[in-house]
């Protein structure tokens, strides 16, 4: 139980009190002895110390991070892959916290989530990978979506990662993919491995995330040639199947494969060594994606067309994947030189004719005979 007790060579009133992790430590309290009220002030410090040390025991170490972040996330995140993604960062979070002493919410400070950024992008080389900025941002919101459950479990207060004022970089664009290395990769790909040319042709012609080219075969319909992507959010984006993976998709189902493209494990990693084998890294396979929007854009296709083929949710997302250039809309600027707006080749227009008058003639005149 926690105490207070003096020391000879300090003028102040020191505490003894157990950690979360079970040891003790003692601190000085910041009250001098000879102040009028310090009695009082040290005792309700002791009680403070008192009550954490009662929680301890009272839960048997639920308030730790290890026993009930694993089973908090399994339940807050809607899908595997969001379940990956949250554990991935929250195992790098917890190797900070370990890093800084820290086991449970209580100990959490503002300004180890302040600093968390800066040790991210230059962490200690034996420790872990250094990572970007944006990375240890999205990191840093899973830490304070974990410290929001801490506050409605009652271990801690309020929130101290909450609005932290850090801003993101704006991400690198995705290079459109040109003629020459469309040509220079369908090389390069003869000599590698199966699921390689098969995942570059459905991204080619579907324009489809790394991910969805491994769309499972129940979801392919030769005969109305439709498919069906697991697309973000639990959404489910269905798509003309293109003619060209006809092919493909009976050679999948000829093998007795689950999906219609077998990824290996790590996939993204495999192509972003290969490009950078082949010369080319400055493209990603995420690129597909982007010549795929792209090419359907310069082709005159309207933005609903698109959005319905390769499946984005939302204009402004689709938008960021067009890579026009200024000679894709060079012939924009013929309909600005025309005073009337339109292009300059655009034929006068017609008045219509008048229709006849249903009037009745005035009494005692004829009606007119049409010629």
């Amino acid at each position: 139980m926690a105490a207070f007790y003096k020391r000879p060579d300090s003028p102040f009133y020191w505490v003894r009190f157990q950690k979360p992790d079970g040891t003790w430590g003692a601190k000085s309290t910041g009250i001098r002895i000879d102040n009028e009220g310090a009695l009082r002030k040290v005792k309700q410090c002791v009680a403070e110390h008192q009550i954490r040390e009662h929680d301890l025991d009272g839960v048997g170490g639920a308030h730790r991070f290890d026993v009930w972040v694993p089973g908090f996330l399994k339940r807050h995140c809607a899908s595997p892959k969001t379940f990956t993604r949250y554990m991935n960062a929250w195992s790098s979070l917890a190797t900070y916290l370990q890093h800084r002493g820290i086991i449970s919410p209580m100990q959490v400070t503002y300004q180890h989530c302040t600093e968390y950024p800066a040790f991210r992008t230059n962490p200690p080389k034996d420790l872990m990978r250094a990572r970007t900025l944006n990375t240890a941002l999205t990191e840093l919101k899973v830490f304070s979506c974990v410290l929001q459950e801490a506050v409605r479990n009652g271990h801690i207060p309020a929130n101290p990662c909450q609005k932290l004022g850090f801003k993101r970089t704006p991400p690198k664009q995705k290079p459109e993919i040109t003629e020459d290395e469309v040509a220079q990769i369908d090389t390069a790909l003869t000599t590698r491995d199966e699921w390689m040319r098969d995942c570059w042709l459905v991204a080619m012609r579907q324009g489809c995330r790394l991910s969805e080219t491994a769309v499972p075969l129940s979801r392919i319909d030769e005969k109305a040639k439709t498919v069906s992507f697991h697309a973000k959010g639990g959404r489910t984006h269905t798509a003309p199947l293109h003619d060209d993976l006809l092919s493909l998709v009976a050679k999948a189902r000829e093998q007795k494969r689950k999906t219609l493209v077998e990824l290996p494990a790590y996939p993204a990693k495999k192509w972003h060594q290969f490009f950078r084998r082949i010369g080319l890294p400055h493209l990603s396979f995420h690129s597909t994606r982007v010549t795929v929007a792209t090419k359907l854009a310069r082709a005159g296709f309207p933005i609903y067309q698109t959005k319905a083929y390769i499946g984005h949710a939302s204009d402004t997302v689709h938008r960021i994947y067009q890579r026009l250039t200024p000679v894709d809309v060079r012939s924009l600027g013929a309909v600005l030189s025309n005073p009337s707006g339109g292009t300059q080749d655009a034929p006068a227009t017609t008045p219509k004719p008048r229709r006849p008058s249903k009037r009745r003639p005035a009494p005692g005149i004829p009606p007119t005979s049409s010629v």
